[in-house]
């Protein structure tokens, strides 16, 4: 990549490598299919070239040139002199261009609170942890901390005390969310400022003294009780960067994971109603439908969790977690709440997903989805495959539901590099659940193999944003019956999340007619031995530019 000529609305900085130089037709020259002559206003639209086109279709798998003209691609072809008069040419040599990804489960500002604030992935133990937030609380002003993104699992030592995380702040309240989202580590002025004292999930010690450390219904009110403190600036400016951040990685499209235990309804609405450099897909996740109809979508759920996480002991299990052997996680409502809900929304034609980790959440889903679907009208038959209902996560799927869920048409909405960060040998998962349940989890050739549609993600914050991370680890399993192979991966991030989304009839493959979402990506990830850190060049979203500096129009145009 590299100089080219950059319009006035160019938000971007222009390359200057001239080794890296854009070949793009000068107007003395006639660009490949306008004929010599011809007046420039009789020629539409810019094609592409590169040294391939993925194209994730059914009849043409790859090409060389895209011709896009307004939000929609018209030609797909191998020799660009075939193709219809376009106005500009731009030639991308050295790149290989392919549908845009799309993240199907995402926290949006979470992200973005956690690439502006206090990351914690990197903290090793107790100390480190505590270190972290004294560092953050002396470089960064502020009323509230919020970091995110500790891991406790392999901690040589216990966690910072209440008291001792106050001293580290300087008095300023601190929630630390966990990796996985699922429980949180708080300090005294948390404790005693967020309304905390009937909720359920407050850890005690043997004394019983709060040790800090918050599940369930005690670590939804934390989370909500210091949003709530935050600035609208801090809010704006981690959606932005969130935003930002997923252009830059080639992703066109996110399913945005809210509701009212997360961010809450402003955040929602800011999602569902601004304009952002990648297509904003939300869900709510509440039993409350007139919330999503008054809002015009098809879509609920979520993050409506039926159980917790694996990490933080709250995900439903049949049997004991192997290091607890006291305790099968828990399930959040009852059978009668879910066929409710599942019976109401597809009468509506609204698209449930639900959270669902452990094996007994799994199987509370799928019985209660049997019960709707052996209960709908004729008229609804097939309803439920229709809506393409979701089971997020779905990582300790039992055996003998593989075809029940395919039989009942339900969707899986899947995060591989759970694997990576998990799934090795004494990971989490082997701790948490045995050898033996462990070397089940995450099943994606089984449900592929069912025809069971998979759309992946990484539902960052949890996990980054990063596609080529999440296809590397679906292709490079453990344990290799799981495994797929990389356009497998890249499908499910593509083509999955547009099917789970349904839009697959107008955007997803290239190809002539479907909607302008295209990344293109410096070398060939496609074909990499290791396709991680492959480089983003530019990024499409109905035929407008969101990352990179090929002179197309621009997304706030």
């Amino acid at each position: 990549m590299g100089k080219t000529t950059e319009r006035a609305d160019d938000r971007s900085a222009v390359p200057s490598n001239d080794s890296d130089t854009l070949r793009t037709p000068t107007a003395s020259r006639p660009a490949p299919g306008q004929a010599p002559g011809q007046a420039p206003g009789q020629a539409r639209g810019t094609l592409l070239t590169a040294d391939r086109v993925i194209t994730l279709g059914h009849g043409r798998t790859d090409a060389h040139a895209v011709l896009i003209r307004g939000s929609r691609v018209v030609w797909v072809g191998d020799d660009p002199s075939q193709s219809p008069p376009h106005a500009d040419h731009h030639d991308l040599a050295g790149c290989v261009i392919g549908p845009a990804f799309v993240d199907s489960h995402v926290h949006l500002t979470p992200t973005g609170i956690t690439l502006r604030g206090l990351d914690l992935t990197g903290v090793e133990s107790g100390r480190e942890l505590l270190d972290a937030v004294r560092l953050y609380a002396e470089q960064h002003p502020g009323h509230v901390i919020w970091g995110h993104g500790y891991d406790p699992f392999s901690f040589p030592d216990t966690l910072p005390t209440p008291d001792e995380l106050s001293g580290a702040s300087a008095g300023r309240p601190v929630t630390l969310s966990r990796r996985d989202g699922h429980s949180s580590l708080v300090d005294r002025a948390t404790l005693t400022a967020a309304p905390l004292t009937r909720s359920n999930g407050v850890d005690c010690d043997a004394s019983g003294e709060p040790t800090g450390v918050l599940r369930r219904e005690a670590n939804k009110i934390a989370r909500r009780w210091i949003v709530g403190a935050m600035t609208a600036a801090e809010l704006d400016s981690a959606r932005a960067a969130a935003a930002a951040r997923a252009a830059a990685l080639g992703i066109g499209s996110v399913h945005e994971m809210g509701g009212p235990d997360s961010m809450g309804a402003e955040d929602f609405d800011a999602w569902r109603y601004g304009v952002w450099p990648v297509e904003v897909i939300p869900y709510w996740g509440g039993l409350d439908l007139h919330f999503v109809i008054e809002r015009d979508l098809r879509q609920v759920g979520g993050d409506l969790w039926l159980d917790g996480s694996l990490g933080s002991h709250t995900a439903a299990m049949i049997d004991p977690y192997a290091d607890a052997p006291g305790s099968t996680g828990n399930l959040e409502y009852d059978d009668d709440t879910l066929v409710d809900l599942f019976t109401e929304a597809t009468h509506a034609g609204i698209q449930v997903a639900v959270h669902a980790i452990g094996d007994a959440a799994i199987e509370q889903a799928v019985r209660a989805w049997r019960v709707v679907d052996d209960n709908l009208p004729d008229y609804l038959e097939g309803g439920l495959r229709r809506l393409r209902h979701r089971l997020e996560h779905a990582e300790v799927i039992p055996v003998p539901l593989l075809d029940e869920i395919a039989d009942l048409g339900l969707m899986i909405s899947a995060q591989p590099a759970f694997e990576a960060a998990w799934g090795r040998e004494g990971g989490m998962y082997e701790q948490r659940l045995g050898s033996e349940r462990a070397r089940q989890t995450n099943p994606f050739r089984a449900l592929a193999d069912r025809g069971v549609a998979l759309a992946f993600g990484s539902d960052s914050n949890v996990t980054p944003m990063d596609p080529w991370a999440g296809i590397h680890a679906a292709e490079q399993r453990r344990h290799p019956e799981h495994a797929m192979t990389r356009l497998e991966g890249v499908s499910a991030s593509t083509l999955g999340g547009r099917h789970a989304a349904r839009q697959d009839r107008f955007v997803g493959p290239v190809r002539a007619g479907m909607r302008a979402d295209l990344s293109v990506w410096e070398g060939d990830p496609y074909a990499d031995d290791d396709p991680r850190g492959a480089r983003c060049v530019l990024t499409l979203v109905r035929g407008r530019r969101t990352h990179g500096t090929v002179p197309l129009p621009h997304w706030v145009e």
